[in-house]
């Protein structure tokens, strides 16, 4: 029986936003369609124009129990959006150009039934070499923490009980990809550190791996993010109560790489990493007000 004909509640809602992408949206729709488990609900949030996605969608609706929804801009907005809409207890996080290992819905919802105590799971993005993406990570599976908080995942391979994201408001809409504010990352690890906060219990498994393409670094596409990324980390640092000495380390070391880059004539990486630099110190003195 496939999901859209599976009349039971769902166990596991993947909420996906999506805006100017069809071809890597078509891949992670594949993805899904193969997985091994399908009582699984999908909701797209389309910032799109109205009728952009219709016909992308259309050939899938009859393999994925697909909801549409739609959403301005901004991806917390958007991920709260969908998040009012989720019918499962189990809720995941997965960006539009990402793409799902074949068991990977089977494999998340036998670990929280494994874990009770687990109010979410996070894991590893790797691209389709099998090389980590979109971060580092830790080496073990280990508790998540405030000190682990940065080396253990990102929003594509988070998973929460739906009952704790409602419980702590869903994400900050001040912080993410088109947000109207500076901050333009960090949504995901407040959300996570305001779980945490509330009581849940955080696991983080290496073998959970979603795909994802690596991440520019450098050059015009990387340095024309990194402020604004930065600027939502060093805010997530502050909102969260992370001390001075920590934060001058973390701007302190990009600075470093960024002279050390300078001096090999790497301008690029140099002005990325300054970039960074700057966009964590600014981000961290910005008041906390809205």
């Amino acid at each position: 029986m496939t999901a859209a004909h599976d009349s039971s509640a769902p166990a596991l809602a993947l909420l996906c936003c999506t805006v100017g992408r069809t071809e890597k949206l078509s891949r992670l729709l594949a993805s899904l369609a193969a997985q091994t488990r399908t009582d699984f609900e999908l909701l797209i949030v389309d910032q799109n124009e109205p009728g952009v996605l219709d016909p992308l969608l259309a050939p899938w609706r009859d393999r994925l129990a697909i909801v549409h929804l739609r959403s301005a801009r901004g991806l917390s907005r958007a991920r709260n959006v969908g998040l009012a809409a989720v019918r499962a207890p189990l809720v995941a996080f997965p960006d539009d150009d990402c793409w799902w290992p074949n068991d990977l819905a089977a494999r998340v919802v036998a670990l929280f039934d494994a874990l009770p105590q687990a109010g979410l799971l996070t894991g590893r993005t790797q691209d389709g070499a099998g090389a980590d993406s979109l971060g580092l990570f830790l080496s073990t599976d280990a508790e998540i923490s405030r000190d682990n908080i940065w080396r253990v995942g990102n929003s594509n391979s988070l998973f929460v009980r739906t009952g704790i994201a409602r419980r702590i408001g869903g994400f900050d809409e001040r912080l993410g990809v088109g947000a109207a504010t500076p901050f333009k990352s960090g949504e995901e690890t407040d959300f996570a550190l305001r779980a945490l906060a509330s009581g849940a219990k955080g696991f983080y498994r290496r073998d959970l791996i979603v795909h994802h393409d690596q991440a520019p670094v450098a050059g015009e596409a990387g340095g024309a993010r990194a402020e604004g990324y930065a600027q939502g980390f060093g805010r997530v640092l502050r909102a969260h109560g992370f001390g001075a000495g920590y934060v001058a380390v973390r701007i302190v070391r990009p600075l470093a790489r960024a002279a050390l880059a300078l001096a090999t004539g790497d301008l690029p990486t140099a002005r990325y990493k300054a970039l960074w630099a700057r966009g964590v110190f600014r981000g961290y003195c910005a008041p906390l007000r809205d």
